[in-house]
């Protein structure tokens, strides 16, 4: 019994399934340029088709709804911001749906704005410019017929030189360029020499110095400074000769003048400072604090000697 019940609930679900996938899909889908394109289903009018986009490549990112419940278009124009995207598309009416068709994945010959991937590198007086493509479709398209146009300019001082060009299909130039100057840099494609896609960004360096410019350089910066300071020298030499006398009176040390009671007292030679009379009612305690003094001084010599009366 549970195996009747099985084997009938297998078959609804496959009679579901066949029902919701009996339309035919979308038939020749393919990038054609900037469009994607299909026909529409054999012996089926009247549908509608469902496109979407992705633009990972992981089986786990999610799709999205580019167009849908449209009837009469059967291509899409490609902008470029669906560079390598995947798009997918199926016919719907009604209830019913077809399968999934999948288109390739979108590049650069089918976006029309891709920009060739330019590297630079500087060496003493020589700039290395490597060139790349996004991808390989241009070149597998179009032959030699795709083309680099590189542009470089001088800058000097905020303003800019002429610009030059180089058309090639090498994906390596060397330029000789001059050394210590700023130089820029961009790219862009020619097809059939006309422009095609977008203009790089710019890309500047500075061209470096050789060796034997860094020495010139020093060399000079040291022979200007030693005749800078011999300069110098001369003519400090000059104005100390012109104005000798100011400048030996400005070296003069200066004179100091001696009180005449400190000469008095250097040329004495009892060694004893003589004392002066006060001159003002403010000094007679300073006078009478000197005879005092003196007085101190004879009381002790009176005491010595009869000290050496006794013995």
């Amino acid at each position: 019994m549970i195996r009747h019940v099985c084997v009938g609930t297998v078959l609804m679900l496959l009679i579901n399934i066949e029902g919701t996938f009996c339309l035919y899909p979308p038939q020749d889908v393919k990038l054609v340029g900037s469009y994607l394109q299909w026909k529409k289903p054999p012996d089926e009018d009247s549908v509608l088709y469902l496109l979407q986009c992705k633009h990972g490549s992981k089986s786990d990112d999610e799709w999205y709804n580019v167009m849908s419940h449209n009837e009469t278009e059967l291509r899409f124009k490609i902008s470029p911001e669906f560079y390598e995207a995947v798009f997918r598309v199926r016919a719907e009416k009604g209830n019913n749906m077809s399968e999934w068709q999948y288109s390739k994945k979108v590049q650069c010959v089918n976006a029309n704005s891709c920009v060739p991937v330019m590297k630079l590198s500087v060496k003493p007086e020589k700039a290395y410019v490597t060139l790349e493509h996004m991808d390989e479709s241009l070149e597998k398209e179009h032959g030699e017929n795709i083309q680099f146009n590189v542009s470089f300019w001088k800058v000097d001082n905020g303003g800019y030189s002429k610009v030059e060009f180089i058309i090639t299909n090498s994906r390596k130039q060397i330029l000789e360029l001059e050394s210590g100057q700023n130089y820029c840099f961009q790219v862009q494609y020619l097809f059939y020499e006309k422009p095609y896609g977008n203009v790089s960004n710019q890309s500047c360096a500075i061209i470096p110095e050789t060796l034997e410019m860094i020495k010139s350089r020093d060399l000079l910066f040291i022979i200007l400074t030693t005749l800078l300071f011999t300069a110098m020298c001369g003519v400090c030499i000059f104005m100390l000769f012109k104005h000798h006398k100011k400048v030996k009176q400005l070296l003069q040390p200066l004179r100091l003048v001696i009180p005449d009671h400190y000469l008095e007292f250097l040329k004495s030679g009892d060694g004893e400072f003589p004392l002066q009379a006060c001159s003002s009612p403010s000094s007679q305690s300073l006078q009478s604090c000197d005879m005092i003094i003196v007085i101190e001084n004879s009381s002790v010599k009176q005491k010595g000697q009869e000290e050496e009366q006794v013995f």
